[in-house]
């Protein structure tokens, strides 16, 4: 009673359910404090309900989800879902995932062996087998390039000594001429298109054939027996490569192949050199117009092979020359020829004289194989525009003059400098020069083409040599 608080307490026992009968009430007497304490908390539930309100009646911010949303965590919109960007960035790793395993678990495709060129260029006739080249893996000399024809495919063990035959495991590539067909190491197979290759090898032989073409006709047609101002020159190409094919006449009569011998003597390309480094130093422009040591030869006759019976017939009319060439040249001191002074045809061509050691040896030896190739059948034609020496074979005039060039101006390089002629000063002190001796030990039917072999001379059919 001194404290002033009255209390009373009414206990009844009751089924929690029941309502509290009238007048049944629980009295407190409390201090006013009481009730100032318990505002703050019903001030708090009331900020959590309005809290709630809030969440139910925000929306989710479009800016955020465009990635655009400037307020971040202030924002008053919710930020939920992934925003447009990442979402591509997330897709983009994802599929770049998926894709560098699927590049990893995913095996190359098989490619064709080299057996399966080779077998193909045996007995597909839509392929000249004369125009590819196989490049194969030599231990000593490293990558060597052969024509295909060089080659025996039988069987290693039944071949004998002097018969070219190589493992087809060494075999690096094949050429259609000056481009690559098939080539192990790059993975490129243009000849069945077993890698991915979109080009068939038909199509592609004629882009080459038209690029070759188009490169042989920016040439000068400066071939002496076609020559109009070179009457008197000599009728012969006085260089034989692929751009010795003439203009003016028609494609059946071109040339295909050619017969020469090959110089070999050190002495020789020794002195060329000399002087074409002399002209060069006039104008170093005529560096393209200089022969290459590698393709230094005396041309003896040019060849129209057709196809493939053409090819073997001339590779047999080879073969059979060899008995009675040697016959000729077993004299060895009158099988040689000088090779001496300068001359030129119409100041666009240097050339050396060839000056036989004794004329009937040398002369018997070219009317020989001249008449060789008259006697072959219409598949392997002579396509010269000269004759031979008379005093050694009555059939012939002398229209043929043996040379070898030094140099030859084309027709880029004339256009160039505005001029296809190479002035005498710029060799003059070496007219006189004695350039040395070549023996007739070597005959060689060649291709008339750009590309070349491990030697750098051209890349042949047959190849007759004479200890």
């Amino acid at each position: 009673a001194d404290s002033g608080y009255i209390v009373r307490i009414v206990i009844e026992r009751r089924p929690h359910n029941m309502e509290a009968k009238t007048g049944e009430t629980v009295e407190k007497a409390m201090k006013p404090e009481h009730y100032e304490a318990t505002e703050p908390a019903i001030e708090a539930e009331e900020d959590t309900t309005n809290t709630m309100d809030t969440l139910e009646t925000a929306e989710v911010c479009k800016f955020y989800l465009e990635n655009k949303c400037r307020f971040g965590d202030e924002c008053k919109n919710m930020h939920e879902g992934v925003p447009v960007e990442k979402m591509v960035k997330q897709n983009k790793s994802k599929k770049k995932a998926d894709e560098n395993k699927t590049d990893k678990t995913k095996k190359k495709p098989p490619m064709k062996m080299a057996e399966d060129v080779i077998k193909r260029l045996q007995w597909d006739p839509m392929l000249p087998k004369e125009y590819f080249i196989i490049g194969y893996l030599d231990r000593f000399l490293g990558v060597v390039e052969e024509n295909f024809t060089t080659f025996s495919w039988e069987d290693l063990a039944s071949v004998d000594y002097d018969v070219l035959a190589i493992p087809q495991h060494r075999i690096q590539y094949f050429k259609y001429k000056t481009e690559k067909v098939w080539d192990k190491t790059e993975r490129l197979d243009i000849m069945f298109g077993s890698t991915g290759s979109k080009v068939g090898i038909m199509e592609f032989m004629e882009e080459v054939d038209k690029k070759i073409k188009e490169e042989r006709d920016n040439r000068l047609d400066d071939d002496d027996f076609d020559s109009d101002d070179e009457e008197s020159g000599p009728s012969i190409s006085v260089q034989v490569n692929t751009e010795s094919d003439i203009h003016r006449i028609s494609e059946e009569e071109r040339s295909t192949h050619f017969i020469a011998i090959k110089i070999s003597d050190p002495e020789i390309i020794e002195n060329v050199t000399k002087v074409q480094k002399q002209i060069i130093g006039k104008e170093e422009i005529l560096q393209d117009c200089c022969m290459k040591k590698g393709l230094l030869h005396i041309t003896l006759a040019m060849v129209r092979i057709e196809g493939e019976e053409g090819v073997e017939e001339a590779k047999k009319l080879m073969r059979d020359l060899k008995p009675e060439l040697s016959n000729i040249l077993a004299d060895k001191s009158k099988a040689t020829i000088k090779i001496e002074n300068l001359k030129s045809f119409g100041q666009r061509v240097v050339y050396a004289d060839v000056t036989p050691a004794h004329d009937e040896t040398f002369w018997k030896f070219a009317n020989l194989v001249r008449t060789s190739l008259d006697n072959a059948s219409d598949l392997v034609k002579s396509s010269n525009s000269f004759d031979y020496h008379s005093d050694y074979h009555s059939d012939y005039h002398s229209d043929y003059v043996p040379h070898l060039t030094l140099a030859k101006v084309s027709r880029p390089v004339a256009r160039e400098r505005r001029s296809k002629y190479i002035p005498t000063s710029y060799y003059q002190e070496f007219e006189g020069l004695r350039f040395g001796e070549q023996g007739l030990d070597n005959l060689q039917l060649c291709v008339i083409d750009s590309s070349t072999r491990y030697d750098g001379f051209y890349n042949t059919l047959a190849g007759l040599q004479f200890s």
